[in-house]
């Protein structure tokens, strides 16, 4: 739900099926780290974001799968884990109005993982660091990389009709003698059509 936290729905052991459970309710270790008293600060350590809108995809990215990841939390402790899959809100069908803003340059999605202490977050990328040992050095916790972003809408089409009328736009570009072959065959097609 929009401006809400991330919800689940689980059946349990016992049978009963609960609704709308923020990641804070769930772990997989008995002896899981509590992180606070306070249920609402617990959430915020665990995803640092509300959704931005009504509309999840869920994706599991091949290349971070079971890969270990670092995340800094809320109250600038880094907790290790491993990555399970990413959820990502999205804009539903264009025939609604949009509410949220899952479309727009800041938006965030939601990185499952599980972490050692016992639980699980749901971090966006920009709290992430990741390891993987065929190309990846991890920066160092203490001094994370000044990256500049860049947040301006872009757009490949925002140009002039003129490559489209080159030869390299290749869709129905014929050489002069096909083209005049194409016309004539065209006539033929139309008396044919016409004369049924």
């Amino acid at each position: 739900m929009i401006n809400r936290p991330m919800h689940f729905h689980f059946q349990s052991c016992l049978g009963a099926i609960f609704w709308q459970i923020p990641i804070s309710a769930f772990c997989h270790k008995e002896d899981y780290d509590i992180l606070s008293e306070d249920e609402e600060k617990r959430l915020s350590l665990l995803q640092t974001w509300d959704c931005q809108d009504n509309n999840i995809a869920v994706t599991t990215f091949g290349f971070l799968q079971n890969k270990r990841v670092d995340i800094h939390c809320r109250d600038n402790v880094w907790r290790s884990g491993k990555y399970i899959f990413t959820i990502d809100d999205y804009e539903g069908d264009l025939n609604e109005l949009n509410i949220g803003y899952a479309n727009d340059q800041d938006s965030k999605c939601f990185h499952f993982i599980e972490l050692d202490d016992g639980n699980y977050a749901i971090p966006p990328n920009n709290l992430l660091r990741w390891h993987n040992a065929d190309f990846i050095v991890p920066y160092p916790k203490d001094t994370p990389p000044k990256i500049k972003m860049f947040n301006e809408p872009l757009c490949s089409e925002d140009i002039d009709r003129s490559y489209g009328n080159t030869p390299y736009f290749f869709y129905n570009h014929y050489s002069k003698e096909e083209e005049s072959k194409k016309e004539e065959d065209n006539k033929l097609s139309s008396k044919e059509y016409r004369s049924a």
